[in-house]
Order: C-alpha cells, then sequence, then structure tokens
C-alpha cells in the first residue's frame, strides 16, 4: 500500500482474508456451500481503502496470506461515477495493483468469461433489459454480459469473487428478482439475439460474495434468506475509527427560534462560518507548518421544485455575503437535470448574468475552485467530499430522513484526523442550519440520524461559544496546561523495519542533514542488508543448506503392475525448480520479510556477483525462513529508530506540531502510548439544548457553576449528567476551597485522555471530571475523579490503566478517585492516589466482573 493502514482498517482486511481462504476451502470440499463476506465500516471510515489492501493482500500476498494471482473480482455498483471514483481510489491506495488490473466493462467487452488476475468495474445497469449493447448477442456481439458472469462462476468457482460496493443497495428487496440479486443467488435468464430471439441461459449462484456496506445490519438485511450461503461480518471497531481521527468530533445544528422568516439570514450565517473556517484553515497551515490545508465547502440543500429565480436569490445571498463567491465557478449545482441554470446577480451595484453550472457529486472534492454546491437529493450516496463543512438545508421537516442521511457523509475529517491544536478545535466540528425547522421537528432530524448512524458523533443542539470562565483564577488554567495527556497511536506499525524506513524518508524529507553525508533513507536499506547479511554469516551452514535443498524438487515415482495393481518399486528422483516456481520463493521471501527488506538484499547479491539469479532467489528464501531473522530486524531497526530519536530530539522538538507530531508518532514503541501536554483553547463550543429519546423532544439543557468555561453573559455551563456523576459533583461543589471544575469531553484536542489497552488493542479512556482546589498555600490542587458503570465489560482494563496513569503522574494529582455506585445504591470510592507500586493496577486488572469490582471496591476502598 501506498500508506500505513490505521489500525482498524489493517484488523479488518486481515480478518477479511482469512475468511475468503475459508470460503474458498469450504467451496472446495462442498460446491454447494457458498459464502457472504460483509465488510461493514462506518460512512468515512476508507471502506474503499480497506478493499484496496484486500485486493492487494488477494493477488500479491501478505505475510500470513499466501498470494491468489488468478482470482477474478467483478466490483458491481448501480452507479457508473461511484465505480470510476472506486477505481482511482484503488489506483492511489495501492503500490502494486496498477490501472491495467482495474478494467471498466464497457460496451466493446466481449468474451465468454473474464479474464483472471483482474478487478472489473461493471454497475448494474448495463444488465437491465434495455442494454441492448452489453446483454444482446448477434452480429457484433458474441456473448452477453449474462453468460460471460455464467460461465465464470461454473469455470473459476472459488477463484471469482463479487464484491457489491454499497451491499444494502438493490440487494433487500427479496420480494422481486432485482438485477443485483439475480447475479447473487443465480437465475434463468432470457439471453436477447437478433431478430426478437431469445436464449434462456441458468446462472448458477456467485460463490463467494464480499459486501461492503456502513453496518452489519444492513448487510445482513441484503443477504438475508440466501439459501445455502455462509453469513460472515468483518466488522471495523467503531471506537478505533473515533480514536483514529477521521470522523468529526461533533455536529452543531442550529435552527430558528422566532416565528418569522429566517433562510436568508441563516445562509449568511452558514457564509460567516464558512469564512471563518477558511481563516482558521489558513492559520492552521501557518502555525503548524503544514504545506497546504482544506478549502471549506458550503452545501444548501434545496427543494424538488425550486425555480430558477430561487437559485438566483440563493445566489445572490451568497454573493452579498462575501467575496468568496464573486467567481462564476464558485458556485455549481448537482441536480439531476445536468442543465446550466442561468440567472442575474447585482456585483458592485451591477447587474450581471451569472450561469450556475452542473458538477457530478464525484467531482466536488477536487474542484478547488468551488465554494458552495447547491443540490436536492443527489449526494447522499456514493459522494465523498470531506471538506463540506457546512450545510443548510431549504427543506422541510417532511423530509427529515433525507436530511439525516446527508449529515452522516459530512462527518469525514479532511485531513483524516482530528486537529489536535485547542485554539482551532472549530475544525473538528460540521455545521448545519435548519431555517424551515421548528424545536420538535429538529428533534424529528437528530432522532432520525442517531437512529440510522452508522458511528456515534455527538451533535449539539444550538451550540454556543463557552469563555474562560473569569471567575476561575489563572492558576487554574496553568494547573491544567501542565498535565500530562496519553493517546494511542492512530497508524500501526507492523515492525520495526516499517518504522524505521518511515523515519528515515521523513527525517530526509523534512531536510534533516545526515551525519555520515548520504541520506537517512539509504541508511535505513543499509541497516536492513547488513543485518540479513549478519545473520546469514552467523548461520552460514544451516541457510546454505536450506537453500540447496530449494534449488530441485525431490519427487518419486511409483511402479504399477497393469494386471495386479501391485506397486512394484519407487524410485527416488530430483529436478532443477523451474523458473517459475522460483519466482513463487521470491515472492514468499518478500511476504515473510517486512517493507521490501527481500528486494533489497536479494539486489545486494546481485550487485556483489558472487552468485547466480537461482542462488540469489534461494538464499533469500531461506533467510526469510529463518526465525533468528525476524528477531535480528526487529532488534537492529528498533536500536536505530531510538539513535536517530536521541540524535534528533533537540530539532524535532522545534518543529512546528503538525510535523512534530508525526515524530512522535514513530518513536513511539508498537503499542505504546504519544504523550503530550494538555492543552486548553480561549473558547470551546458546547450544545445548549438536548434530545430526550424517549419523549422525542428537544429541552434546555440544566445550567452549572464555578465550570471552566461558561456562557459569557451568565457564568455558567450547560450539560446533562447521570445520577451518580450528579451526586459526585454536588459533593465537589459543596467544598468551600473548589477554585473551578471541568468536564472532560470524550475526545478532542482538549480532554485528558489516558491510554489503555483492551485484549491487546490500543484505546484512549477519558476521565470524567477535574476539580481544582486551594490547597491553602496558595497552590491549586488537583483532584480527578471518574464516576463509571462498573457492569461495563471496560472497566477493569481501564481502571487499571488509570492507577497506572496516577502512579507515574503521582505529583499531578492531590486525589485521583474511581467511584462506583453498588448493589445497595451507595457510592464506594478507591484511591488511586499516592500508590507505591503496581500492586493496585494489578488487582484492578484482575476484577473482571461487576461482583470482582464490588468486592475490591469494598477490600481497599471507601465510602466516597
Amino acid at each position: 500500500m501506498n500508506f500505513t493502514l490505521a489500525d482498524y482498517q489493517a484488523d479488518v482486511v486481515e480478518e477479511t482474508l482469512n475468511e475468503i481462504g475459508i470460503a474458498a476451502q469450504r467451496l472446495r470440499s462442498n460446491g454447494d456451500r457458498k459464502t457472504a463476506i460483509g465488510i461493514s465500516a462506518p460512512t468515512g471510515a476508507g471502506k474503499t481503502v480497506i478493499a484496496s489492501a484486500v485486493l492487494e493482500g488477494l493477488f500479491f500476498g501478505t505475510e500470513d496470506s499466501d498470494p491468489r494471482p488468478e482470482t477474478t473480482v467483478l466490483w458491481l455498483t448501480d452507479d457508473a461515477e461511484l465505480n470510476e471514483q472506486s477505481r482511482k481510489k484503488i489506483r492511489a491506495s495501492s503500490d502494486r495493483i496498477n490501472m491495467n488490473m482495474l478494467r471498466t466493462v464497457e460496451s466493446d467487452f466481449d468474451q465468454a468469461e473474464f479474464s483472471p488476475g483482474l478487478v472489473y468495474f461493471l454497475n448494474v445497469q448495463k444488465l437491465g433489459t434495455g442494454a441492448k449493447r452489453h446483454i444482446q448477442t448477434g452480429d457484433s456481439r458474441r456473448y452477453s454480459l449474462w453468460e460471460t458472469i455464467g460461465n465464470t462462476v461454473k469455470q473459476r468457482g472459488s477463484g471469482f469473487i463479487v464484491l457489491v460496493d454499497e451491499a444494502h443497495r438493490g440487494a433487500t428487496d427479496r420480494s422481486r428478482p432485482t438485477i443485483l440479486r439475480r447475479i447473487l443467488d443465480g437465475a434463468t435468464i432470457e439471453v436477447p439475439g437478433g431478430n426478437d430471439t431469445f436464449r434462456t441461459i441458468v446462472n448458477p449462484p456467485a460463490p463467494i460474495v464480499i459486501g461492503l456496506s456502513a453496518t452489519p445490519k444492513k448487510f445482513e438485511e441484503a443477504m438475508r434468506g440466501a439459501s445455502g450461503r455462509s453469513l460472515v461480518q468483518v466488522v471495523a471497531d467503531v471506537q478505533k475509527v473515533r480514536a483514529s481521527g477521521l470522523i468529526k468530533e461533533r455536529i452543531n445544528v442550529s435552527y430558528a427560534v422566532d416565528d418569522q422568516p429566517s433562510d436568508d439570514t441563516l445562509i449568511r450565517q452558514a457564509v460567516a462560518d464558512l469564512d471563518r473556517s477558511d481563516r482558521q484553515w489558513q492559520q492552521w497551515a501557518r502555525a503548524t507548518g503544514a504545506s497546504s490545508y482544506p478549502v471549506p465547502l458550503l452545501a444548501i440543500q434545496v427543494p424538488d421544485m425550486t425555480t430558477d429565480a430561487k437559485i438566483g436569490e440563493i445566489v445572490q445571498t451568497l454573493t452579498d455575503a462575501s467575496d468568496a463567491f464573486d467567481d462564476a465557478d464558485s458556485v455549481a449545482h448537482s441536480f439531476g437535470e445536468h442543465a446550466p441554470i442561468t440567472t442575474t446577480t447585482w456585483l458592485s451595484g451591477v447587474q450581471m448574468p451569472r450561469v450556475v453550472q452542473y458538477i457530478a457529486p464525484t467531482s466536488i472534492s477536487q474542484s478547488g475552485n468551488l465554494r458552495a454546491v447547491i443540490f436536492k437529493q443527489a449526494l447522499t450516496t456514493g459522494w465523498d467530499c470531506p471538506r463540506a463543512e457546512v450545510m443548510v438545508s431549504l427543506r422541510t421537516a417532511q423530509e427529515h430522513t433525507q436530511i439525516a442521511q446527508l449529515i452522516g457523509r459530512m462527518v469525514r475529517n479532511p485531513l483524516a484526523k482530528s486537529i489536535e491544536e485547542p485554539e482551532f478545535d472549530d475544525l473538528n466540528a460540521v455545521d448545519l442550519y435548519l431555517p424551515h425547522f421548528n424545536k420538535v421537528e429538529v428533534a424529528m432530524v437528530v432522532k432520525s440520524f442517531m437512529d440510522s448512524a452508522d458511528i456515534e458523533v455527538p451533535v449539539q443542539l444550538n451550540p454556543k461559544s463557552m469563555t474562560r470562565n473569569p471567575d476561575v483564577p489563572a492558576a487554574v488554567w496553568d494547573a491544567i496546561n501542565s498535565l500530562t495527556r496519553e493517546q494511542k497511536p492512530v497508524r500501526r506499525f507492523t515492525s520495526n523495519v516499517n518504522r524505521l524506513v518511515r523515519l528515515g524518508t521523513l527525517l530526509d524529507n523534512s531536510e534533516f542533514e545526515h551525519p555520515g553525508g548520504s541520506s537517512y533513507t539509504q541508511e535505513s536499506r543499509d541497516v536492513v542488508v547488513e543485518t540479513l547479511a549478519s545473520v546469514y554469516s552467523q548461520n552460514r551452514v544451516a541457510i546454505d543448506k536450506m537453500a540447496d535443498s530449494l534449488l530441485e524438487v525431490s519427487f518419486e515415482m511409483a511402479t504399477f503392475d497393469q494386471y495386479s495393481g501391485v506397486n512394484t518399486g519407487t524410485i527416488s528422483r530430483t529436478a532443477a525448480t523451474s523458473q517459475k516456481n522460483l519466482r513463487q520463493l521470491l515472492e514468499e521471501a518478500k511476504r515473510r520479510l517486512p517493507d521490501a527488506a527481500a528486494a533489497w538484499y536479494s539486489t545486494s547479491l546481485v550487485i556483489a556477483g558472487d552468485l547466480e539469479w537461482d542462488e540469489v532467489v534461494v538464499r533469500t528464501v531461506a533467510l526469510a525462513r529463518s526465525a533468528e531473522t525476524r528477531e535480528a530486524l526487529e532488534s537492529q531497526c528498533g536500536t536505530r529508530v531510538e539513535s536517530w530519536r536521541r540524535n534528533t530530539a533537540g530539532a524535532v522538538a522545534r518543529l512546528k506540531p503538525t510535523q512534530r507530531q508525526e515524530f512522535e508518532t514513530i518513536f513511539a514503541p508498537i503499542g505504546s502510548a504519544l504523550n503530550s501536554v494538555l492543552g486548553m483553547p480561549e473558547k470551546i463550543s458546547q450544545k445548549t439544548e438536548i434530545l430526550n429519546k424517549d419523549t422525542g423532544l428537544v429541552a434546555a439543557l440544566p445550567l452549572y457553576a464555578a465550570h471552566l468555561y461558561a456562557l459569557p453573559e451568565s457564568k455558567l455551563f450547560p450539560d446533562t449528567f447521570t445520577g451518580w456523576e450528579e451526586s459526585v459533583l454536588e459533593a465537589e461543589q459543596a467544598s468551600s476551597t473548589l477554585l473551578g471544575w471541568y468536564r472532560n469531553p470524550v475526545g478532542g484536542s482538549h480532554a485528558l485522555s489516558v491510554h489503555y489497552l483492551d485484549s491487546e488493542v490500543s484505546k484512549n479512556l477519558y476521565p470524567d471530571f477535574l476539580f481544582f482546589h486551594d490547597d491553602g498555600e496558595g497552590g491549586v490542587a488537583i483532584d480527578l475523579v471518574d464516576p463509571h458503570n462498573h457492569s461495563l465489560a471496560d472497566t477493569s482494563p481501564k481502571w487499571a490503566a488509570l492507577a497506572r496513569y496516577v502512579r507515574e503522574h503521582d505529583g499531578d494529582f492531590r486525589r485521583a478517585a474511581i467511584v462506583i455506585k453498588d448493589t445497595a445504591g451507595v457510592l464506594l470510592a478507591i484511591q488511586l492516589s499516592g500508590q507505591t507500586d503496581d500492586s493496585l493496577a494489578k488487582k484492578l486488572a484482575e476484577a473482571t466482573s461487576k461482583e470482582a469490582i464490588e468486592q475490591l471496591f469494598r477490600e481497599v476502598g471507601g465510602t466516597y
């Protein structure tokens, strides 16, 4: 791949390849045992990137799976533009799949079967009854596409995989035989010929189906009732997706509360948000040293029957509100009718004609001059535009479902990561304006989105800016800004070789001068080659013996009497390994050794000139099969990473934050946390209303005093708490020494986070409260309090990690308490501060049930 997969993406790829292998084995043992594999990942989590890695693993193999270069993949959607978008993404993602392997099925395609080693992209409309050029045989076509599909299923078996993008579309309705259902389930097909003639063919079901969908439920519904087909779900870990930063942290929903026209006003407010976002991206780029930054986009949704005159009014409002819309190509539409819309606008007192051109949804992201797109319903599927950060919907409450679907397509972060700098935290949000909705109708939209969302993104109703509370002393801000936050690494390095190679490239690209006058990239490769050479030198006899055995293939020839069938003798024979088999062995070495280690080492042997090509291959393979090789590479490359870290630490520390974060991700040992100092912004955004899921109504949030951030006019903070969180807050606020408190958010650049492992998976936890007290000596004492529902399965690993964190940073906290409510309704607490060893953390790690946790609280804790 051209880049390192996020941890959850790598997990899904590995599991999918394993399931494909199991499905193929199942099919070989019984040709009727078909399989459907559902790959489910939330919108914005990179399903196409995951699919690209699966395809690369299929054709070229991985460290854990053998290649299947003869595989044929048929990629199906119901949208030709979506196919082309996916095709380009796969090519950009993979460094091994070339464009020649990615074929779009056009009208001139005419083969009995699909060829092996290729991915064919087909939109199902080409198989419809009206698509004569693709399905009708005659003088210009020998094979209908239906015949091609059926023949490939019959001849290739497990070597033919049907991959369905957006798998829930066109496959869920089993009451009628849709085109997609006939491909998946098999069907009797009437193939049209010349002179109104037809031939009947019977296509068998697709043996292995892979479906890409947003949620497991959607794919399960699509596959329900498929007889003889096993269903396997491969689901991306939603917590990992959120922690990766690919998804926006919150959605701000604003609506008018007055009974008066507001659409023009709120469009202008949305433009102001767009301009603010644009300025912040530019300031962020200057502050962090980023070479580029996103250009935010405004999406405006209009009713179906909107007139050209109304479009003209909207364009005029945009032009009046911001200079960003003066250019003719700054506004476009994506209506089903592709014709340009001609209108007039006033600019600098002059009435001028204005043409609003059509733009395809798949082209929006790449159109750099475009600042606003006007649409109806065309953007809810297949649209990929992370820079759409502000939206206005002029539709009515009756269409809340469509609006909710659109929100789900706007939650991707344009940089595929969260903005960590506190002063730019607004860039982690999406803004939605609903001029034609009242409070009750807004609740319908939010509930529809939350019910259908494939990943939980906090929705902020009528959010307001919270500034630093003037009643909170400056010493409190100094105290909180000194705390250490831990974060799990976003990218997963599979080996220290990967780390070293990536670090070498990064150092060179960042123009670090190599002390030896060479380059860090070259040195990283030299370390790998020298390590492999050292392993060979130390294990020469054993490796040479294995290498010699690979130069020939041993086999036996048994002779049988043709009448009695008795074995009359067996002769052992050998033959020189063929060039094709040697190439297969070299591919095995490339899979076994990390990164490009096998290629670098074999190239070094060729350059040395002491070995024939056959000998180069078998020595490389023998090394790759040696257990000592991987251990030596991990040790030597890990040591060199640490050496480079020490030597460049000062220079890296002086880099701008974004550049520095790239280095810190590599410097952190595999599986360990990234440490940084918590930084608090001057203001935050906070919801002021909440949806009651039971009643479906929106209500104002209660207000609390002494929070670090507050509404400027009242110095109060709106929020909601569980019953026992409320009890903890009341107890703390009763103290006469309280200077202020902070509700720690779940995620974001101003959240105190602690790294923990849950079943060997890296995650972050966020303690609920920080309380700041006068310590009686003119200083500030910090109390950390984390009430938690201890019946949840993650309680034990979370609190064991929190105990470890507090012990490592004991001087930062006067008191650190974990709190539960036992079966009798009593609040109990264990104090984590003052630990002298890891015994408490071990006890918490061993308390893996609700009963065990309550027993531990009774043994070492007390009443809160």
